[in-house]
């Protein structure tokens, strides 16, 4: 496993691994980053191309990062989900609701 939207990892990368589940729609792919904002910044300038079988995902540990929620809700995948684990400490106040 590795996370698609590391700073290491060229768009021009991620653009054809999205291509790929584009192409294939019989089957359905889960991405999962720590890194909600870069994924939250290629959303912005259009360079993900959704699709509905491309769920996309974020990891939050505890309170700290519960930012990567907001960037998650924020972009135009068609299904979001949380990874809560591992579940380093509290999650108060966790906020579901889309905007």
């Amino acid at each position: 496993m590795s996370d698609l939207f590391h700073k290491d990892i060229p768009l021009e990368y991620i653009k054809k691994v999205f291509k790929v589940m584009n192409d294939n729609p019989q089957h359905t792919f889960q991405i999962l980053t720590k890194r909600g904002d870069v994924l939250a910044d290629y959303d912005a300038r259009n360079e993900i191309n959704w699709t509905s079988n491309i769920w996309m995902g974020v990891s939050v540990e505890d309170d700290r990062v519960t930012d990567r929620i907001d960037y998650l809700r924020n972009t135009k995948a068609h299904i979001k989900f949380l990874s809560l684990e591992p579940l380093l400490g509290p999650l108060t106040n966790l906020n579901l609701k889309e905007y």
